[in-house]
């Protein structure tokens, strides 16, 4: 499975027109088409865990040790 995500702007005929990146084959597929509400607080949604992990990790207080933290992020606190 191929997974990318796209940033468009919906005009008022709904329509919306995709060029596939040379990764994904030819031949048939199935497409998954998930409509998104925009960010309120105009911030791009996380795309990993790592990525989550890496904004929060000074905040986890006695949830998580430092070997968590490390596994997350690749940081050593």
């Amino acid at each position: 499975m191929i997974t990318f995500r796209v940033t468009t702007d919906v005009k008022d005929d709904r329509r919306v027109v995709l060029t596939l990146p040379a990764e994904v084959p030819t031949g048939q597929t199935e497409l998954v088409v998930i409509v998104a509400p925009p960010a309120v607080d105009g911030k791009k949604p996380r795309t990993s865990l790592s990525e989550w992990a890496e904004v929060n990790a000074e905040n986890w207080g006695d949830l998580f040790s430092s070997e968590d933290v490390e596994g997350f992020t690749r940081r050593r606190f």
